[in-house]
This record gives C-alpha cells, sequence and structure tokens, in this order.
C-alpha cells in the first residue's frame, strides 16, 4: 500500500516538518504547528509556510485515513488481459494532464496575502473596530482583486481565527459580514461547515475561558467558597463529609453545574469527574429553608399545645400534617410525575384534608358554627357550607395558572412555608418583628384551631 497522505507529502515528511512524532493528539498537533509558525513566516519563507500548512492539514486527517487504511478487503487474483477477447471498439485514451506549477510571482504574492492575516486578526483581538476596519480596507486594497487570491485569503482568514485563542461570537459575526461567509445559514457561504465547526468551538472555548476566570474571582469571598472552588476545578477533591451538613452548600454546587451545563459546555472536561459523580448520586441537599421551617414550625407546636389535655397526641399529629405539606406532596409530585391520573387523585385528596383543616381552625375561632353533638344534620350542613365558602374564597383569590382541585393543597403549601418567604425579605430589627408577630399568629391559629 502506498502511504499517501493530501498533497503529497509522504507520513514521516509530515510529523517532520511539524518537528513531532506521529500522534492522533489535535491538541499536539496544534501546539506544534503554532511553535514552528512562529519561525516560518509567510513573508519571509512563503514555501516553507506553504509545507507547515500542508503538514498540518495532513496531520489533522491522519487519523481519518489510518482508519480507512485499516479496512481489510479481500485481494482477487490479475486478469490476464492477453487472454481477453479484443474490443472491436478502439478505445482512445488521453494522458492526464499534471498540475499546473504556480510561478514564483504568484507564490511570493500568496505569501505576502497570508502574511498580513497573522497582524490583521492581532489587531482585530486589541481592538475590534480598529482590528475590523483594517480587515476592510485590506479586502479593497489590489492585492485582493484577484478572485482566487480572494479566495485563498478568505479561507487561510478562517483557518487561522479557528486556532487563535480568544475569539468571541460578536467578533465572528462582524467579520463573516465582511467576508461575506453567512454563517446564519443552514448551509453557510464562502465556508465549509467543518471550518464553521472549528470557529464556534473556539468561541465556546473563549466562552468556557472567560467563565471560569468569572468563577476564580467569585469564589474567593469565604473559606466555603474557595472549597467550592477546589472541588469544582482539581481532578479528584472528594467533598468532606461536614459540607453536606452545611445548608445550600451541595445545592450551590448542582446550581453551578447546571448553568455550566446549559452555557459553557466547553467546561465540563475541565470539572473534577468525582465531584459530578458526588452530585449524581446525591439526592438529598440540606437547605437553610428547611432549617428555618423546621425549627420554626417545632417552637410554634410546643408553644401552642402546652395547655393542650394530650399535648404530645396532639404535636405528633401536627407535626406529621406539617411534614405531609412542606416535603410530602413534593416527594409525591416527583414520584407520580410520569402518572398523572395518580397525581391528581393525590393532589384532589391533600385538598380535602387542607379544606378539612382549614374549617377545623375556623371552627375554633367561631364556636357559634360548631354543630351539636349526635346531630349529623346539623354536622353535614355547617361542615359542607363552612367547606364550600373557604373553597370558593379560596379559588376567587388564587392565581389563573392554579388547577381548581388544587386550590386547597396549594394555599396549604404556602401557609406552611409563608414564614421562610418572609424571613428572607425581612433583615435586621424588621426580620426579629416579623418573627415574633409570626409566631404569635400561627400559636393561636394551632391553639384555637386545635384545642
Amino acid at each position: 500500500m502506498v502511504n499517501y497522505v493530501g498533497g503529497g507529502m509522504s507520513g514521516q515528511g509530515i510529523w517532520s516538518v511539524l518537528g513531532i512524532e506521529p500522534t492522533q493528539d489535535l491538541g499536539v498537533i496544534k501546539r506544534a504547528y503554532a511553535r514552528k509558525l512562529k519561525n516560518t513566516r509567510p513573508d519571509s519563507d512563503p514555501q516553507g509556510y506553504q509545507r507547515l500548512r500542508e503538514a498540518f492539514e495532513a496531520a489533522k486527517r491522519q487519523g481519518y485515513d489510518d482508519i480507512l487504511s485499516d479496512v481489510v478487503t479481500t485481494a482477487k487474483p490479475p486478469v490476464d488481459l492477453s487472454a481477453a477477447p479484443a474490443s472491436p471498439l478502439s478505445v482512445r485514451y488521453e494522458t492526464v494532464k499534471a498540475p499546473v506549477q504556480e510561478s514564483d510571482d504568484v507564490s511570493l504574492l500568496r505569501g505576502q496575502i497570508f502574511a498580513e492575516i497573522p497582524s490583521v486578526i492581532d489587531a482585530m483581538m486589541d481592538d475590534e473596530t480598529v482590528g475590523i476596519k483594517r480587515l476592510a480596507d485590506y479586502l479593497q486594497s489590489d492585492s485582493l482583486q484577484n478572485l482566487e487570491l480572494r479566495e485563498m485569503f478568505s479561507q487561510e482568514m478562517a483557518a487561522q481565527l479557528s486556532e487563535r485563542e480568544g475569539l468571541y461570537s460578536a467578533l465572528l459575526l462582524k467579520v463573516s459580514a465582511i467576508m461575506g461567509w453567512e454563517i446564519d445559514h443552514y448551509q453557510p457561504v464562502g465556508i465549509s461547515p467543518q471550518r464553521l465547526q472549528a470557529l464556534q468551538a473556539q468561541i465556546e472555548h473563549t466562552g468556557a475561558n472567560y467563565y471560569a476566570s468569572v468563577m476564580a474571582r467569585e469564589y474567593q469571598g469565604s473559606a466555603l467558597n474557595r472549597l467550592r472552588l477546589r472541588l469544582l476545578t482539581e481532578e479528584g477533591a472528594v467533598v468532606p463529609w461536614w459540607a453536606k451538613l452545611v445548608p445550600d452548600f451541595m445545592l450551590s454546587l448542582h446550581d453551578k453545574l447546571r448553568e455550566i451545563r446549559a452555557y459553557y459546555p466547553a467546561l465540563l472536561p475541565r470539572i473534577n469527574s468525582v465531584l459530578l459523580k458526588t452530585l449524581a448520586e446525591n439526592r438529598l441537599a440540606l437547605r437553610w429553608g428547611t432549617v428555618f421551617l423546621t425549627g420554626f414550625w417545632l417552637l410554634l407546636i410546643m408553644l401552642a399545645t402546652r395547655e393542650h389535655s394530650e399535648p404530645w397526641r396532639s404535636r405528633i399529629l401536627l407535626i406529621a400534617f406539617i411534614a405531609l405539606y412542606m416535603h410530602g406532596y413534593s416527594y409525591l409530585e416527583r414520584k407520580l410525575r410520569y402518572r398523572p391520573r395518580m397525581l391528581c387523585a393525590t393532589e384532589c385528596v391533600l385538598s380535602i384534608l387542607a379544606t378539612g383543616i382549614m374549617v377545623k381552625i375556623m371552627l375554633g375561632f367561631f364556636t357559634m358554627f360548631k354543630p351539636e353533638t349526635g346531630n349529623m344534620v346539623m354536622a353535614f350542613t355547617n361542615y359542607g357550607v363552612l367547606s364550600a365558602s373557604s373553597f370558593c374564597v379560596l379559588w376567587m383569590m388564587a392565581p389563573k395558572q392554579w388547577k381548581w382541585y388544587s386550590v386547597p393543597l396549594n394555599a396549604m403549601i404556602i401557609m406552611v412555608i409563608f414564614p421562610w418567604e418572609l424571613m428572607k425579605k425581612a433583615s435586621g430589627v424588621a426580620g426579629i418583628v416579623a418573627f415574633v408577630v409570626l409566631l404569635v399568629m400561627y400559636s393561636l391559629l394551632i391553639a384555637f384551631g386545635f384545642r
């Protein structure tokens, strides 16, 4: 088999020009090309630069060619042409013309044109406005009025931009408008899809680097933030056991990883793989809201049931109700999200229970509506009227996106978590006053409603 790699250059010639051992690692190839490019400039050595570019492009294709060369084919015996019958028709053969070698003047002119590209890109990276103006002026120069040279300049500009770190989307759009690439079309014009993909990959790489630097500055304020940064960026770093007990610590890492996946996917290979595995396996995350509401309701229940004849029975019942609406419903919603009928039935049951709790609280305040013992007609009438009235009031006050059968359920959940929502907005003296007022109001609700 003849080892042929685009441009007529042999496999060994590719790697000798680049100065590295044969490899399929694109990063190693790009770094070798960048090192050689410093000493092989198009203006001083156009032929050397052309060889370097050919070696670079061929090296990137080498992996694909190696895959093709590994295909096993079945050898067939050669056909004996002498035994074949002579054809009655004479066949005309034409020799293939060798490619026309470009003259030294054209090669020199091309080298001069290519030599301008790095300086134009440098100018765009330093000052976008100045660099774009310089590119537009150069396109109007006499050197690029030849269509073939202009096309070569366009392709080389795309090639070098795709290898330049720091390329961002706004700059690419402006360059595209000047060069006429039309990269916003389904099929780009003036640039190959592969080259466009390389440009977009460079833009993602630039965005990932920028976000990494922002994240490094963001996580410098406290010891916990520095720990978050180390867990995110240091490969093999393990989450300490005590960090899982810090409220909102694991949740903040979940949120940061979700943001990286959504907006900066090129940064994912740099994220600590141990942390990714830990976050995927860890389903429970302690939150400040959970800590506050748990303490608030426990204190409230202990204070409001002091005068009850059987305080612990009332306390266990109240704790079960609060836990059901604070955590139980969200758990059931996750479990039944793919079973809409079961979820609807669960919401209806919880809404009926919430309506009963509200009616019980109202009867504690307004004893005149309490039915007489043994009077079933009065019980059905009073409970029915109060339940219907409560539902109508809640339904009129509820947002439009609430489903009618889940209105009492959502109202009960809001009543349970309202102390935390209020405390998040209050601070200082106002927060203390709001906490005391809420404690008194909710204590009265429990004391009168469950006596």
